[in-house]
């Protein structure tokens, strides 16, 4: 891995090539892998590259007197291509035309989602009386993925044809069908506008929506107490305003709440623990480490911290309890054993260690604590003890990936510095073949295990909805199987939805072997080039390396333009608003120039740009980037003979798993698109 690596500059000649390269690529990936097939149409391949003017050409010369009758397939494609460009009345046009001589309709697998066009259209169009009639009339057959968009424009038809109580019911149904959190969002802010919202509606969204005005209101106007749910959602939005105080309050009504009643027990412990009052802290969270389901591994977490408010005692007690009595949560219990083994005394530390290794060997927690006792050995220079730690802690069945590959590498190290170079070379083979793609494979290997082998064949199928252009509604589609969760990624990359392509990869890597998804082409559906034209300006006045600015943006933001964090950092480089006009006076920008898509990248890239030049290396940099600069120059007050085992050695442990995830992803972007802005990296 070339860590210390950064491209500061591009030559005229390199910038000349690199557009062309990128102009031919862009077009290239914009096909549609079902396009590229022989029997693909003019209009299908036309429809996956976008290229709305040839789609608009291709049906102009069927629609002539002398043509053949368009084929179904390429009027739905059609139909759909003018969906996306807004053109509704010109696709209500071709649903309401009846089909000529030889056509067919359909498929009936692909009908509802058709006539759930024509309704969205005549809506749109200003029919909506005939939509409100043709969406009532679709509701009984529809499939269940569609239903929530269905009751979405119901809601929406029956509030505009002046039936208000009816739109609030279509609004709950809504509610009801909602797929994932995103939805259910948006169904509650649709129903906070009604005039009959719930108590227990108003909470959901002020729950999930702490800065949803009209929630708050509603919420605040109850009475004290006549709703526990509201009380919790009152509670968690002084919380994150840090309102300790009032959040204790609010909390305390809402912990007998049978959904919320846990959470609010763990966080007026948080609550307590901000004030200093650590007696209830500890109360509430031990009850919730013996007792709970949601918040009992995040409990014994934060009850370490107590131990350094004088209880270790206390504490100690308790996870003793905890890893007695929690065998129906091995995780949780090896939890309690490894909290043991780092507050307790030698005597303690041993017996929980042993029965750590014994009774939860293949967890998590026991790997972690062969990686810690091994790497104290390594610190100490004694390669033999360290190898057998880390060869003791290592298993297949770790579910922490990154975890296991890190035990794989340092044991090869260590076979190195005792002179066992070829069992070394072994394990690093293993590595590579195992855990491909991640960052300490890339340590090992400089293509980390990646290959350049085709999408796997059980990833590679698509569905009628698909094929026929209904691409949105193929995305609703798609289950936890590899062609699902590929269809998935692969349609919302086509619709500019980087996120949620990126979002599907660690559920993929579950349902998939290690060599199936260490395909290149696979991985460019969850590594993509988003927001390409304004990285590569980024990169033109910053010479900050686009793979960079990628890997960058990938750990921050997972490529949400709009996502702020708990800290008020926002955008897609996730800069906070003070550092963001730092950067913005630099570059003679607007103040609140980060709020924009460009704007953010571009500020966020010129950050890095100031901490290469001054950290002069690219992990150092990225912890600065992430832990600010202070802690970086202390951690590097040492002259640094090992970048791998500095980063290892990094206090914060946020920071330490950012710079490897960073790292990790910037090879996977110089991997994947050997042909960007790099060309002076080696």
């Amino acid at each position: 891995m070339t860590i210390l690596n950064i491209s500061t500059k591009t030559t005229k000649t390199t910038k000349t090539r690199a557009i062309l390269i990128l102009a031919v690529f862009l077009v290239l990936s914009l096909i549609h892998p079902a396009a590229a097939a022989d029997d693909g149409s003019d209009m299908k391949m036309a429809f996956w590259r976008r290229d709305w003017d040839s789609m608009d050409a291709i049906y102009r010369a069927a629609a002539s007197a002398d043509a053949a009758p368009i084929a179904s397939r390429d009027r739905s494609l059609y139909l759909n291509a003018l969906w996306f460009q807004g053109r509704y009345a010109d696709g209500v046009t071709i649903l309401e035309r009846a089909p000529k001589s030889g056509d067919t309709d359909f498929p009936p697998e692909v009908r509802p989602y058709a006539q759930m066009l024509l309704v969205l259209g005549q809506e749109r169009t200003g029919r909506k009386s005939e939509a409100y009639e043709n969406a009532w009339a679709l509701w009984n057959d529809a499939p269940a993925p569609l239903r929530y968009y269905l009751a979405f424009a119901l809601a929406r038809l029956s509030r505009d044809l002046s039936m208000p109580d009816e739109s609030a019911e279509w609004f709950r149904r809504m509610l009801e069908f909602a797929p994932d959190k995103k939805r259910r969002l948006q169904a509650l802010s649709q129903l906070i506008e009604t005039p009959d919202v719930s108590a227990g509606e108003a909470a959901a969204l002020l729950a999930d929506s702490p800065s949803n005005a009209k929630a708050l209101a509603f919420c605040a106007a109850l009475p004290r107490g006549s709703s526990t749910a509201a009380e919790y959602a009152l509670g968690w939005n002084d919380y994150i305003n840090k309102k300790y105080e009032s959040a204790m309050y609010h909390f305390e009504l809402a912990s007998k709440d049978v959904v919320y009643g846990e959470a609010a027990r763990y966080y007026h412990a948080y609550a307590a623990y901000r004030e200093k009052k650590n007696a209830l802290a500890f109360a509430l969270w031990s009850g919730t480490a013996l007792s709970g389901d949601e918040f009992p591994q995040r409990s014994v977490q934060r009850l370490t911290t107590l131990a350094g408010r004088g209880m270790t005692k206390d504490v100690l007690g308790l996870f003793r309890k905890v890893s007695e009595t929690r065998l129906d949560y091995p995780d949780l219990a090896a939890d309690a054993l490894v909290g043991l083994i780092r507050l307790g005394d030698a005597n303690t530390a041993s017996e929980a260690r042993e029965l750590l290794y014994s009774k939860f060997a293949a967890t998590n927690q026991a790997a972690t604590a062969r990686w810690e006792s091994g790497w104290k050995k390594w610190k100490a220079k004694d390669y033999n003890a360290a190898y057998k730690e880390w060869s003791n802690g290592f298993s297949r069945g770790i579910k922490n990936r990154e975890l296991a590959a890190r035990l794989l590498y340092w044991q090869s190290r260590a076979l190195q510095k005792i002179g066992s170079p070829v069992a070394a070379e072994t394990l690093k083979s293993n590595l590579t073949e195992w855990y491909p793609a991640e960052y300490y494979t890339f340590l090992a290997n400089p293509r980390g295990g990646v290959t350049s082998a085709d999408v796997p064949v059980s990833c590679d199928m698509g569905s009628a909805l698909e094929d026929w252009g209904f691409v949105t509604y193929a995305r609703l589609e798609s289950e936890m199987t590899p062609s699902g969760l590929y269809r998935s990624a692969r349609l919302a990359l086509w619709e500019g939805d980087y996120s949620s392509a990126a979002r599907s990869f660690g559920a993929l890597q579950r349902v998939i072997s290690a060599d199936e998804y260490a395909s290149a082409a696979l991985l460019r559906y969850f590594f993509p080039k988003a927001f390409e034209r304004e990285v590569t300006e980024a990169h033109r006045q910053t010479g900050v390396e686009s793979a960079i600015i990628w890997g960058v943006m990938r750990q921050e933001s997972l490529y949400e333009p709009d996502v702020t964090s708990s800290a008020g950092a926002y955008g897609l480089m996730q800069l906070m608003p003070a550092t963001a006009r730092e950067e913005a006076k630099k570059l003679e920008m607007e103040p609140d120039s980060y709020k924009t898509t460009s704007g953010n990248i571009l500020l966020g890239a010129n950050h890095l740009a100031g901490l290469f030049a001054r950290f002069k290396d690219v992990p150092r940099s990225l912890a600065a980037y992430n832990a600010g600069g202070t802690p970086v120059t202390k951690w590097s007050a040492k002259p640094i003979s090992d970048m791998e085992e500095w980063v290892e050695d990094i206090a914060y442990t946020e920071t330490r798993g950012y710079v490897k995830a960073v790292l990790r992803n910037i090879e996977v972007y110089r991997l994947l698109y050997p042909q960007s802005d790099k060309s002076d990296k080696d």
